[in-house]
């Protein structure tokens, strides 16, 4: 039995080669076609979070605020609706 499992961990499984390649199709695919991420924001801070964002897709970049490098891939936030700012009506009844 042991001789077994020993035979099969030296061997990667044919789901994570899979994976590996999938992964590696996307990135090539979002290389040639997706955005280049040339104009980036000024760095934003949010809950201890530093950040780019790319202004063409709305990308996300990783921001050090000591050494003022970008670091990092690029990553999409998902939309958050806890997150947004209470709007006062108030002034808009008025009009």
């Amino acid at each position: 039995m042991e001789a077994t499992l020993g035979t099969l961990e030296r061997y990667p499984s044919r789901s994570r080669s899979l994976g590996n390649l999938t992964a590696g199709v996307r990135t090539w695919v979002a290389r040639v076609f997706g955005c280049s991420h040339k104009e980036l924001s000024r760095p934003f801070s949010r809950h201890g979070d530093s950040y780019r964002v790319c202004i063409a897709c709305g990308a996300r970049r990783k921001f050090d605020s000591q050494t003022w490098n970008s670091r990092g891939p690029f990553y999409y936030k998902a939309a958050n609706t806890s997150e947004l700012l209470e709007v006062d009506c108030t002034a808009l009844r008025s009009v």
